[in-house]
């Protein structure tokens, strides 16, 4: 068996990659120092859902020895990433009285306590949900106070009502169970499931653009995982069963080679908008078996690549059209994943949603930055800053005694569904 030590790990299982990090907490900075890292490709995930145990178990042992021979240490548990379309998302309310008296009904106001906020955001969690789905996240918008509006944090301020608005995601119990098993498998048990555009998130975006409205798309192997932001709350979260092997599976098909050697094309010679390719160049194409290699117009491919990341990011603005609020008051698009390296890719999604857009590097890390400076590695950064960032805002809260994971623990199980 493992044994548990001070370290935090992250896992982010993709459709095409398994990534696990291991770091600790920089004490002076408040960062994620990363000590180790494993990638490797995975088998028996698809589409965010396990359909080989056996073969997915043995992917996250693989990454984690990996990260762990690197760090020089062992862990035996972590925080996953969860994706697919069995997410489901929706935006609600809690409102709660902060005194009462007993002729009136509501009495004097008096100041707002952390377990003021912590009693509304549990109300908020009595939503009817079908048998097999549970509370992921439960992620507050804004405060009420007393039919004031817009407030971040209301500790300390006096009132009578304390009501609050969230987006909430679940999850299919059944993906979570049978992920699950699969940690448990390689020696591992799962502190938390984070969504994996929540995590991508905490690492791409600036405080600056959630707060005046973004949209993040990850783009990743084979799933389209957005989430939009305004006012520094998340008004939609959505998983599109749409991904960049599609681009890959189309260069195959039309140049008549292997998939392998297809992504390796676009990686290297892809672009997403025709307009940025120079009209001259010619790349070669090395053929099947014996026959000669080929040479074809660097035009050419990118007109076969330009239509479905043209259909990817289209899917993705039709998914953030279903966010509570209008995208006219969206200021940027950030693109990161894997499937955002492909060149031109924001300057086909300016042209789709018609506001600026970028692609998103991680940042808030240290350790390894060269490596793993990669919007393919956007999520599993994350996650190690989801983690740390509960842990210090809790830190005042907790007794002396506790560990940090203890910490981070109690606070985590009042904002997401135990799902061990």
């Amino acid at each position: 068996m493992k044994m548990r030590n001070h370290f935090i790990t992250s896992v982010d299982i993709g459709s095409s990659k398994t990534c696990a990090l291991i770091a600790e907490l920089n004490s002076e900075t408040g960062i994620p120092v990363i000590k180790g890292y494993g990638t490797v490709g995975t088998k028996g995930l698809k589409k965010g859902a396990v359909v080989n145990i056996e073969e997915l178990s043995h992917t996250i042992s693989q990454a984690v020895n990996a990260a762990e021979t690197m760090a020089g240490t062992t862990v035996s548990n972590c925080f996953a990433s969860i994706s697919g379309d069995q997410i489901r998302s929706m935006n609600t309310q809690g409102l709660i009285a902060i005194s009462r008296d007993a002729r009136s009904g509501i009495g004097e106001a008096r100041e707002i306590e952390k377990e003021d906020i912590d009693r509304v955001i549990e109300h908020t969690r009595a939503v009817p949900l079908p048998v097999d789905r549970q509370i992921l996240h439960v992620m507050p918008q804004e405060f009420i106070v007393d039919e004031q509006c817009g407030i971040k944090n209301p500790i300390n301020l006096l009132g009578r009502r304390l009501e609050v608005k969230v987006h909430i995601t679940t999850y299919s119990t059944t993906v979570a169970s049978n992920l699950t098993r699969c940690f448990k498998n390689a020696e591992l048990s799962v502190i938390n499931f984070i969504l994996h555009s929540l995590a991508s998130s905490e690492s791409v975006l600036t405080p600056d653009e959630k707060e005046s409205g973004s949209i993040l798309i990850d783009i990743g192997n084979g799933t389209l995982d957005v989430i939009v932001y305004s006012e520094g709350g998340i008004h939609h979260t959505g998983v599109v069963n749409f991904g960049d092997h599609l681009v890959t599976s189309d260069i195959a098909y039309l140049l008549r080679i292997p998939q392998e050697y297809a992504e390796k094309i676009k990686k290297n010679h892809g672009y997403s908008f025709t307009q940025n390719v120079d009209k001259e160049a010619i790349i070669k194409i090395d053929s099947i078996g014996n026959r000669p290699a080929r040479e074809i117009p660097l035009l050419k491919l990118a007109e076969y690549i330009e239509p479905r990341m043209e259909e990817i990011l289209r899917e993705a603005f039709m998914e953030s059209k279903k966010s509570d609020i209008p995208l006219t008051s969206i200021q940027s698009v950030i693109l990161t994943g894997g499937g955002a390296l492909i060149k031109g890719c924001e300057e086909l999604a300016e042209s789709i949603f018609k506001i600026p857009a970028r692609i998103g590097f991680p940042t808030g890390y240290t350790g390894f930055e060269d490596e793993l400076n990669n919007p393919k590695y956007a999520a599993a950064i994350g996650m190690l800053r989801f983690a740390l960032k509960d842990k210090s805002t809790n830190h005042i809260h907790s007794s002396a005694s506790d560990t940090w994971l203890t910490k981070a623990w109690k606070w985590l199980k009042n904002i997401t569904e135990n799902i061990l």
